[in-house]
């Protein structure tokens, strides 16, 4: 499930980051020329560091993104003088009103409760399920990527700079991938398990140095995220539908990918910000929480589904 969380993000961040008219336009270029002259040079420049707050600028709202910022809202007041006129996208992203320095609030938000989600469903898991449970550890390792993922998350959203997009990206990624190491422990065994985990880490580690050291390749990091997740709910569909009259709980599986499938939708008809504050994707944030308390249902019946299993064949 969580692997088809990351590959979602990453569908969003991609057609961004190519397309964007706002910044480009004549109005936003005058505006933000005029506020670098006057004010982040000189003087003008010593005053502005003086005044900004402190977590402001922790927050990397420097003068000239503090122009950027200024800028970007004179040039959507001009826009949008005219009905019919489309709202621009600035530096592949809609316009936001940012809450404390906060570049996309309510997405942050969202990211913060899938975390927790995973923070509290973790707990309930170790209270139900055996220490030697087959997939008691492999479920722990779940929510650790997932809590680091989500992490991630709210600080990209925090502020979107390039380090911030990586480790977002890398997280994601890092999602898909051990999920179908996670669908493969459920059959193999522990030396089994262990291989096609040094592979998936191989394959992983190459996928992060190509990106990271080589060439950030937006299009080339959409396809390979798209075929191992595409890959991942096959797997867990055909798994879940193969054994549904047998175990009636594996609905939990089948609801939970097929909800996320359907929240595609949101990513697929982006749209600007209500308020100025929820996008799509801060949307799709909000509409994966719910799911997480599902998944890990599916994971507690599963893990004692297989105790139970194992101590009928020691009897």
């Amino acid at each position: 499930m969580q692997g088809i969380l990351g590959l979602l993000c990453l569908l969003w961040s991609v057609p961004g980051s190519f397309a964007s008219w706002g910044d480009r336009s004549k109005i936003f270029q005058r505006c933000l020329s005029g506020c670098w002259r006057n004010n982040c040079t000189g003087r003008a420049l010593e005053r502005f560091d003086q005044q900004q707050p402190g977590y402001m600028v922790m927050l990397g709202w420097w003068c000239e993104e503090e122009c950027k910022y200024g800028c970007m809202w004179r040039t959507v007041e001009q826009i949008q003088a005219d009905p019919w006129a489309a709202v621009p996208q600035f530096y592949g992203k809609w316009p936001f009103v940012r809450v404390l320095g906060i570049q996309e609030p309510a997405s942050v938000l969202f990211s913060i409760l899938n975390g927790l989600g995973h923070v509290v469903m973790i707990g309930v898991f170790r209270r139900k399920v055996p220490s030697h449970a087959k997939m008691y550890s492999v479920v722990h390792w779940l929510a650790i990527v997932s809590i680091n993922a989500w992490f991630w998350s709210a600080i990209f959203h925090t502020r979107d700079f390039l380090w911030t997009e990586k480790m977002d990206y890398f997280c994601a990624t890092s999602l898909v991938v051990f999920q179908l190491f996670m669908w493969f422990t459920r059959f193999g065994g522990f030396k089994e398990s262990a291989m096609f985990g040094a592979l998936l880490a191989a394959v992983f580690s190459c996928h992060v140095y190509y990106l990271g050291f080589v060439k950030f390749d937006y299009g080339y990091n959409m396809m390979a995220n798209v075929a191992v997740g595409q890959l991942n709910a096959f797997c867990w569909l055909g798994f879940a539908f193969k054994n549904v009259r047998q175990r009636r709980y594996m609905w939990k599986c089948i609801a939970t990918i097929l909800s996320i499938n359907l929240l595609l939708l949101l990513e697929l008809g982006d749209f600007p910000p209500i308020w100025w504050t929820f996008d799509a994707h801060s949307l799709w944030h909000a509409g994966t929480a719910p799911v997480v308390p599902l998944w890990y249902s599916f994971l507690i019946d599963e893990s004692l589904y297989l105790l139970r299993e194992a101590e009928e064949k020691d009897v």
